[in-house]
């Protein structure tokens, strides 16, 4: 493998994917250097629109009113603006690891609300963290209002504990799904978390006219347990380490979990005390993360797919809405995962409609084609709302491709540059069906096939 096809696997893997104008670089930069680059977070910034910066005194004041029209377009018009801010990032930002992990983070620590102000609070802590440490991102996504409020910590008081966030704390954040604690470890720990939640600001408190004081017993020890003795006794578990390191190797490295491999990160991981800088270096840095066996090896999630697509060409949606239909059709979108455990992964993305309609979107995008469809009811997704036919055609599709800014591209062998691994059958079939049409053509050809869904 060249130093061109290690850094594509690379970006494709560690971000998403190489964008146009690195391309020169990625063909001579050694693979650590360019490691360091895809990981440098020096120019961190959070997510600010400046249009809907308002005060949480401001927010309450919509949200104290009796007619709440004015609380709910605030609400729509900000969710819309944070996604497409941070879809910018995730297409532009040199900072790709770091967006790419806030993105996994999101999936792990999923919540879904209305409150805008607290989405776009939570949506920074997973960036800030992203590849800091897992401890301050479980203390952080904790205390945040957007957690509380989704999992209900907000009603768990002492008289009438709610278990929700405790139940979801261990079986989908640390620990995973019955390992290492029973029944009886969540009715104590929701007793420990009785009395957090936060003021009608979003800031947050410890409620100790409701917090149940008695003694607790959970994973063994015994004490009057805060939240805060909760979630670090939690941490003291090799089984968390061990939890937390196997989804990221399946996310990051391969669906199919190599065991003797995740032991010896998760015990690396372990021993740096959660230090997620510590284990993304173990696994970009590796020999066998450039191995055969992963290459190739993972479905693209929705998102990856169209930020990967829009990196790579760099187009004008002209603040269509059509890029994030592509999204909601598929699946995915930033802000409103189907439940709390967070987006599907791997093959699960693929069925015979998503991946048939995978395969038409890059030529909608060109403006080759229509798209004509109506999205799959799932009510996990839609929460009862009606959704509608999403009709993008040639004139409404407002997406305009700078061709001649990747004319440098377009020179490039597209099957090995679009591809993990082309066979000499694919390139036969496509060389013959593009006969006489352009390279742009050609190019959206390859990223319509079923080998394109695959990085």
């Amino acid at each position: 493998m060249n130093t061109f096809q290690r850094n594509k696997h690379l970006a494709s893997r560690a971000g998403f994917g190489l964008h146009h104008n690195d391309v020169e670089q990625a063909k001579t930069v050694g693979q650590k250097k360019f490691y360091q680059q895809l990981k440098d977070t020096s120019n961190y910034r959070p997510i600010e629109i400046a249009a809907y910066k308002i005060s949480p005194q401001q927010y309450q004041q919509m949200a104290k009113a009796e007619d709440k029209k004015t609380l709910n377009q605030f609400n729509k018009n900000h969710n819309i603006a944070i996604v497409a801010a941070w879809q910018q990032l995730m297409i532009n930002s040199p900072n790709q690891l770091q967006e790419k992990m806030a993105l996994f983070w999101h999936g792990h620590f999923a919540t879904r609300i209305l409150n805008s102000l607290f989405n776009l609070e939570i949506v920074n802590i997973f960036r800030k963290n992203a590849v800091g440490n897992f401890r301050d991102l479980v203390f952080e996504v904790s205390k945040s209002p957007a957690m509380l409020n989704f999992l209900n910590n907000q009603q768990n008081k002492k008289e009438k504990p709610n278990e929700n966030f405790a139940r979801e704390l261990m079986e989908l954040f640390t620990l995973g799904r019955g390992n290492l604690y029973t029944e009886k470890d969540i009715k104590e720990s929701a007793r420990a978390f009785t009395g957090w939640s936060y003021d009608e600001n979003g800031k947050f408190r410890e409620n100790l006219r409701q917090h149940d004081s008695g003694e607790k017993e959970f994973l063994g020890k015994k004490g009057n347990f805060t939240g805060t003795d909760i979630i670090n006794i939690i941490l003291e578990q090799p089984e968390c380490a061990h939890f937390i390191t196997t989804k990221i190797y399946k996310y990051f490295v391969n669906e199919t979990p190599d065991e003797k491999i995740i032991k010896d990160l998760s015990q690396k991981f372990y021993a740096s005390d959660y230090n997620l800088t510590t284990l993304m270096d173990e696994i970009f840095l590796s020999s066998w993360f450039y191995s055969d066996t992963n290459i190739g090896a993972r479905v693209k999630s929705p998102i990856e797919l169209i930020i990967g697509m829009r990196r790579i060409m760099p187009m004008d949606t002209r603040e269509g809405k059509g890029i994030y239909y592509f999204e909601r059709l598929l699946g995915q979108q930033l802000l409103q995962p189907p439940n709390v455990a967070g987006w599907p992964s791997g093959t699960e993305w693929i069925d015979s409609s998503t991946l048939l309609l995978r395969m038409k979107i890059p030529s909608v995008m060109a403006g080759y084609k229509t798209l004509d469809v109506e999205p799959k009811p799932n009510d996990d997704v839609n929460m009862g709302q009606k959704e509608n036919k999403v009709v993008v055609t040639k004139n409404q599709n407002r997406i305009i491709i700078h061709w001649d800014s990747i004319s440098n591209i377009l020179d490039e062998d597209l099957f090995s540059f679009l591809l993990t691994n082309p066979t000499e059958k694919l390139r036969n079939l496509m060389t013959e069906f593009n006969a006489g049409k352009s390279r742009q053509h050609l190019m959206i050809s390859i990223m319509s096939t079923p080998e394109y869904q695959l990085c």
